[in-house]
């Protein structure tokens, strides 16, 4: 009988070990690391997500030790997270299934990590044990926001918009640490040095660039290319007029924005000095490599010069349906007319909302998503051959619906031949088509084209024709690229009647 309670015993201390956290000193979380999967780097990233949300769902005091077993954590987590991020990228063009599972994977580490350094950044502040987790603010801090910030950005791989307390989030932290003298404090974070301010700033950029619909390669070489760049603008409280050019308001639940008008100050306004930022990202058009597209740098830059895409400009409300021809097909063949019965376009209704003097704002079934950057026709009455041609710059979900903002490029599109000036005939060639977008006071101040991307190259002379007049034009630099076609600048070099010319 003695032995058989002696067992029961036994067994009863194995169940409350087992009960105990793995977590509840450093030596613990060695040993717990030391279980997991050393097979499969995939099982062990998965294992130790498990272990986070295990870790997060104890919802314990923090204590110095504490701190240890997660800075413990993260030490084991980041080079698997690494791994698992560069298989992500590369299986993008083959395993739609592996991709997907390798983003949530991904996305959950990021997640779980900046609701962990949050929470122990809050409790340094206000909790019992504060007086001892005090000195360590500055290596919290970065690591919230860091995190935060990396979790926005894998949002957008899913061509989703932060969330807006996703931006509260990066705000108060940064208005914290800001407060107390922690902002600009070098701490050591993955074998680098960084602060508050840097980690806070390359959230803000990204918030600027807004690569929803982008490629995961595309989006991972944006950030390359921003932590790169070493003078990189940190926030400022004293505008100065002749050298900031974007602002952050720290009150409101949105990213930093061009400074368009106005230059007031305000206790929670910071601004940023960008314009290097630009110019070294057109410097970059010309040696990037060739596993990037050579005009996204170029792209990038004419985004953070507009000052990204901010929803709270003055809008009017504006509803009915028009019609849309989304794809540069069906935009080619809507601007044809409708006299062109053979290739009549595939025309969807939309549902306006809201009308600036930059775009309009639609309202669509929760589940027609349009991806950022989509050229898109617009008419009220299509049998009148009036068209506009925007381009999607954002989205969210709200309610049962999918609201979506487009930038007006064009008021008076208009489809044209273009054909390369070293031919001897124009007959001689297969027609191809490209659209024109004259200049107007009220859009980009400039005129572009819209042409093929395999049609273009800097610098070149190319043959455009409409209706009876022949332009030789002279191809400059690349606005933005819109799936296989490209917006470019333009200059007329000469002006001749189609006849003339032949």
């Amino acid at each position: 009988m003695t032995d058989f309670f002696e067992m029961l015993g036994n067994i009863a201390r194995r169940r409350n070990a087992e009960v105990g956290s793995p977590f509840a000193s450093l030596k613990a979380t060695e040993k717990w690391l030391k279980t997991l999967p050393i097979d499969s780097e995939y099982d062990a990233h998965h294992a130790l997500v498990e272990g986070m949300e295990r870790f997060n769902a104890e919802n314990e005091v923090a204590t110095l030790g504490r701190m240890q077993a997660l800075l413990r954590l993260e030490a084991a987590g980041l080079p698997l997270q690494q791994r698992i991020v560069e298989q992500y990228v590369r299986n993008q063009a083959t395993f739609r299934l592996a991709r997907q599972a390798l983003w949530r994977e991904s996305w959950m580490f990021w997640s779980l990590q900046a609701d962990a350094w949050l929470r122990m950044l809050k409790q340094a502040y206000r909790g019992p044990h504060s007086a001892e987790l005090k000195p360590f603010v500055a290596e919290m801090a970065v690591r919230a926001l860091r995190y935060a910030g990396l979790v926005m950005r894998w949002d957008y791989h899913q061509a989703r918009n932060p969330v807006p307390s996703g931006w509260c989030r990066l705000h108060k932290v940064y208005r914290l640490v800001e407060r107390d003298g922690f902002a600009q404090r070098e701490v050591m974070f993955n074998s680098r040095p960084t602060h508050c301010a840097r980690e806070y700033t390359l959230a803000m950029l990204m918030g600027l660039v807004q690569p929803v619909g982008y490629r995961a390669q595309e989006i991972e070489s944006i950030a390359q290319i921003f932590e790169g760049y070493q003078p990189l603008p940190l926030p400022e409280k004293e505008p100065q007029r002749e050298v900031h050019t974007h602002m952050v308001d720290l009150s409101q639940d949105e990213g930093a924005y061009v400074l368009d008008s106005g230059w007031d100050k305000g206790r929670r306004l910071r601004y940023f000095a960008l314009r290097p930022l630009v110019d070294y990202l057109k410097s970059l058009d010309s040696s990037l490599g060739a596993e990037l597209d050579k005009s996204l740098t170029r792209q990038i830059a004419s985004l953070i010069e507009r000052g990204g895409i901010r929803r709270n400009r003055h809008r009017t409300h504006r509803f009915g349906r028009v019609w849309v021809a989304a794809g540069m097909p069906n935009i080619l063949a809507a601007l044809l007319g409708p006299a062109a019965v053979k290739n009549r376009p595939s025309l969807e209704p939309w549902m306006l909302r809201d009308e600036s003097t930059e775009g309009l704002g639609f309202a669509l079934p929760e589940d027609q998503v349009v991806p950022h950057g989509r050229l898109v026709a617009v008419s009220w009455d299509p049998a009148e051959n009036v068209w506009q041609l925007l381009a999607t710059r954002w989205n969210r979900k709200e309610d049962d619906q999918n609201l979506v903002g487009t930038e007006r490029l064009s008021r008076h599109p208009k489809r044209v031949e273009i054909y390369s000036d070293e031919a001897e005939s124009a007959a001689a060639q297969e027609k191809v088509w490209a659209v024109y977008l004259p200049m107007t006071h009220t859009e980009l101040s400039v005129s572009n084209l819209l042409i093929p991307r395999t049609h273009y190259k800097l610098g070149a002379s190319l043959m455009l024709r409409e209706d009876d007049v022949v332009y030789r034009l002279r191809l400059g630099e690349v606005q933005e690229s819109h799936e296989e076609w490209l917006r470019v600048s333009l200059d007329v070099v000469g002006r001749e009647q189609f006849a003339a010319a032949a």
